[in-house]
């Protein structure tokens, strides 16, 4: 039988024992300052005495109601779509009190004990009382593992003044939602595995209707990748042949003595030739050419490519100002054009024909 200290006779007379190391107990009931408790008639290192009392008294009032409140459960399950929506639904079970037709206490189930177990027909609860606030996580793995639903009840917030009252106690034990949680709960595995069932057929559904959306932008899209890869492919046969009539120019200029690279010093040799290039478009080509953004020099309109080095990028047009003749040495002066071409473009592979 369980007591509590105000319970019993003072001192020891109550003849009580510890429920941990099974030691006779004082009974310290007289005092106006401290609670009721028990100490141990000899010093003794015991260590599970309160735990197993507070636990044992927790056990023995849901064997005597065979009745306990169960914690509600909430989770939340989610889904995405092929377009990448994101659904949900939410799985709630409210707070439920369960009556149960026998109890058996302190139930050791191999690796790890079941302090009540309430049995309802085919139906188990498996109780853990948490009297010390370390983790059982290790035995909640183990609990998780069985098919039968279990519950925590947590007491060890609970003090002494608590646990000595009679009232506090037996709503922290049996009713206080905020002293029990789920270990494991089959009756919430079983709405969960509803629910994802119920997602599927929402998110395959979407899908169908994201596919029927899709497919006319499918057709657009297919359209727009055949038309860049013929550009890509024109692009590609394009830059082949301007390649091939430079190779074919640059072995003329060779064999006629004209030199593959720039003659020093290269800085005022590139300049010159932007301006050769600059004047002969103004005077040749009506002020208008196509402007090569690595070595800067200018073509005539309509070539794709530079004529001069090996950029592969296409060239933009341009129409030169009216007094550009008069202006292009002033504004070599301060252009960073030279410096930036020799950079882009060290080498030209074909010489522009001289300029006078």
């Amino acid at each position: 039988m369980l007591f509590r200290a105000f319970e019993v006779e003072n001192g020891l007379a109550c003849g009580c024992i510890c429920p941990g190391c099974h030691k006779p107990l004082n009974a310290a009931n007289g005092g106006q300052k401290v609670i009721p408790h028990f100490r141990h008639v000899h010093s003794e290192n015991c260590v599970s005495g309160f735990k197993d009392g507070v636990r044992r008294a927790a056990v023995a009032l849901i064997a005597a109601q065979r009745s306990l409140t169960l914690p509600s459960f909430h989770r939340q399950i989610s889904a995405m779509t092929g377009s990448g929506r994101i659904l949900s639904r939410e799985v709630s079970i409210p707070e439920t009190s369960v009556a149960a037709e026998t109890v058996e206490r302190f139930v050791d189930l191999g690796d790890v004990t079941a302090h009540a177990i309430l049995t309802t027909g085919n139906h188990q609860l498996f109780v853990r009382i948490k009297v010390f606030s370390r983790s059982e996580k290790k035995r909640y793995e183990r609990l998780s593992n069985i098919e039968a639903s279990s519950v925590e009840i947590d007491l060890s917030e609970l003090d002494l003044g608590q646990i000595n009252d009679p009232l506090t106690f037996e709503r922290a034990v049996l009713f206080d939602p905020t002293t029990r949680s789920w270990i494991r709960s089959l009756r919430g595995e079983m709405r969960i595995k509803r629910a994802e069932a119920e997602l599927a057929t929402e998110v395959a559904r979407c899908n169908d209707q994201w596919e029927l959306e899709q497919a006319p932008l499918r057709v657009i899209e297919d359209a727009k990748r055949v038309e860049q890869e013929a550009k890509v492919a024109e692009h590609k046969a394009a830059l082949a042949a301007h390649r091939q009539i430079q190779s074919e120019t640059a072995e003329a200029q060779r064999a006629a003595g004209i030199l593959e690279r720039d003659e020093l010093p290269a800085l005022k040799r590139r300049e010159e030739l932007i301006v050769n290039q600059t004047l002969r478009a103004a005077r040749e080509w009506g002020g208008k050419a196509v402007e090569c953004s690595s070595c800067w020099l200018l073509s005539p309109p309509g070539n794709q490519f530079c004529l001069y080095c090996d950029s592969e990028t296409s060239t933009s047009p341009i129409q030169l100002p009216k007094d550009i003749a008069i202006t292009i040495n002033n504004r070599m002066r301060s252009s960073a054009k030279p410096d930036q071409s020799l950079q882009k473009a060290p080498t030209l592979l074909v010489q522009p024909d001289p300029f006078t």
